[in-house]
C-alpha cells in the first residue's frame, strides 16, 4: 500500500468507531470509491457482500482482501439495469439473518443520451432503480443503515417545476428532454435524495448521505462513449494530477456510516468548496429540503413502481 494510503488507514484507526465485525453490503465495489471502501471495511474486520456488475473483477478484489485481511467476503452479480439481478439480490438479502450496513455507491456520470424502459439512462441508474431497490431492501431489513454516495451537484435546482410536478407523464417528459449530461447527473442525485428523505421520515429508516468531493473515479470511463476518444486519453490523466485519490475520496462515505447524522446534514471533504480535505459534517443545501417538492417527487416516483414492465 502507498504511503499516503497508510496515512488514510491511520485516520480510519483514529476516527471510525464501532464499524467492525458487522455485515456490510456495497454495490459499485469494483469502482475506485467502491474498492477503497471495501478495503477499509475489510481492514476493520467486517463481513462483506460485494454487489458487482463485473464478477471477474469482484472475485479478484475478494481474493485480494481475503488474503490481506482474512475476513469473510461474498460476491454477487448486481446491475441496476438488470431486473433479474435485483430480484436475486433481494432474495439473497431476504435469506440473510442480518444486514448492518448497505452502501449505495453505484452510479453513472456523463452518459451518451439513451433511453432504458422509456427513461433516460442516467435517471434510471442513479434514481429510479436505487430508489425502488433500497425501499425493497429496507422492507426486509428495517434496521439496516443505508449510506448514499451522492454528489455536490445534487443541489441542482429543477427547471419548469409546474410542468415537472403536473403528473406522472409530465414528470417523465421533463426528465427525458434534458440533454445536458451534467444537469441530468445532478438532478438524478437530487431526485434520489428527495425520494429517500421522505422514505426515511415516513418509516423511521436510518438513511444518511455523503459525497467524495473531487476524487479520481471511474465515472469518466471510456466505455460510456459520451465523448470522443481524445477526451478519454487526456481527461482521466488530468484528473489524476489535479484531484485527490479515490482512497481519500472514500473516507467521507465511510465516516458517514460511523456517525449519527441529522436529516439536514451530510458528510463531505473539508477545504475549498468541500472538495479535497478529510471528512467533515456539513449542512445540506436548503434547496434539497423543500418538503412540498420532496413529497411530490416521492408520490410521482412511486407511480413508476412497475417501471421494469414498461
Amino acid at each position: 500500500m502507498k504511503s499516503n494510503e497508510q496515512d488514510f488507514l491511520k485516520w480510519v484507526d483514529s476516527n471510525i468507531k464501532d464499524l467492525t465485525h458487522k455485515v456490510v453490503a456495497l454495490n459499485g465495489a469494483t469502482g475506485g470509491i467502491g474498492s477503497s471502501i471495501a478495503t477499509y471495511l475489510s481492514y476493520l474486520n467486517n463481513d462483506l457482500i460485494l454487489l458487482v456488475r463485473n464478477l471477474k473483477e469482484g472475485n479478484k478484489l475478494k481474493n485480494k482482501l481475503e488474503e490481506q485481511y482474512h475476513n469473510k467476503i461474498q460476491v454477487i452479480y448486481f446491475d441496476y439495469l438488470d431486473k433479474i439481478s435485483l430480484a436475486n439480490s433481494l432474495l439473497f438479502f431476504k435469506n440473510l439473518a442480518k444486514l448492518d450496513y448497505f452502501f449505495n455507491i453505484s452510479g453513472i456520470y456523463h452518459q451518451k443520451y439513451e433511453l432504458k424502459h422509456e427513461v433516460e439512462k442516467t435517471y434510471f441508474v442513479n434514481f429510479f432503480s436505487p430508489a425502488f431497490f433500497i425501499k425493497s431492501l429496507l422492507e426486509i431489513h428495517k434496521k439496516t443503515k443505508v449510506i448514499i454516495t451522492s454528489s455536490v451537484t445534487s443541489s441542482f435546482n429543477f427547471k419548469h417545476k409546474q410542468e415537472l410536478f403536473k403528473n406522472k407523464e409530465s414528470f417523465l417528459n421533463c426528465l427525458n428532454k434534458d440533454k445536458n449530461k451534467t444537469h441530468r447527473y445532478g438532478i438524478s442525485k437530487h431526485l434520489l435524495f428527495s425520494y429517500l428523505d421522505i422514505l426515511r421520515k415516513e418509516n423511521n429508516y436510518n438513511i444518511v448521505f455523503a459525497h467524495p468531493g473531487v476524487a479520481v473515479t471511474n465515472l469518466f470511463n471510456k466505455k460510456n462513449k459520451a465523448y470522443n476518444k481524445l477526451f478519454y486519453v487526456f481527461v482521466p490523466q488530468l484528473m489524476r494530477l489535479i484531484f485527490m485519490s479515490s482512497a481519500k475520496g472514500a473516507l467521507p462515505i465511510l465516516y458517514a456510516a460511523s456517525l449519527k447524522i441529522k436529516d439536514e446534514e451530510w458528510v463531505g471533504p473539508r477545504g475549498l468548496f468541500h472538495m479535497w480535505g478529510y471528512p467533515k459534517i456539513y449542512k445540506l443545501n436548503k434547496k434539497m429540503f423543500n418538503e412540498t417538492e420532496n413529497k411530490k417527487i416521492y408520490e410521482l416516483t412511486n407511480e413508476f413502481k412497475d417501471i421494469w414492465k414498461r
